[in-house]
């Protein structure tokens, strides 16, 4: 009788190894997809980057290959990532305006009558 390799689970014929056997190296579950999907929205909704930069870009920070999907364990860091990015460009926003609201303000300011 033949027995398995150690360290790998007993599998009924016909089952290949498509499914890794550790949690870490799942795909992304179709819920942490979906929370990284929305925080990119939301990003890309306040800078000129494309969704598509915002993923490759989030890849790079965590050292993933552009072509390697990724995975479940993955996900806490690419979601801290995301997170962060996302910080960054609300408060690059409301920085922008209130510079164009000082801007409006002081253009008015230089035309208002009085002013020598």
């Amino acid at each position: 009788m033949m027995q398995p390799i150690s360290g790998t689970p007993a599998r009924p014929p016909g089952e290949g190894q498509t499914a890794p056997s550790v949690a870490g190296e799942q795909p992304l579950s179709t819920q942490q997809r979906t929370v990284l999907e929305r925080l990119i929205t939301r990003l890309i909704s306040l800078t000129q980057q494309q969704s598509a930069e915002v993923w490759a870009g989030m890849k790079h920070d965590l050292g993933v290959k552009s072509d390697t999907p990724l995975l479940s364990r993955h996900f806490p860091a690419a979601e801290q990532n995301l997170t962060q990015r996302l910080s960054v460009a609300q408060q690059n926003h409301a920085n922008r305006q209130v510079l164009s609201q000082l801007t409006e303000l002081l253009s008015q300011g230089e035309q208002s009558p009085g002013r020598q």
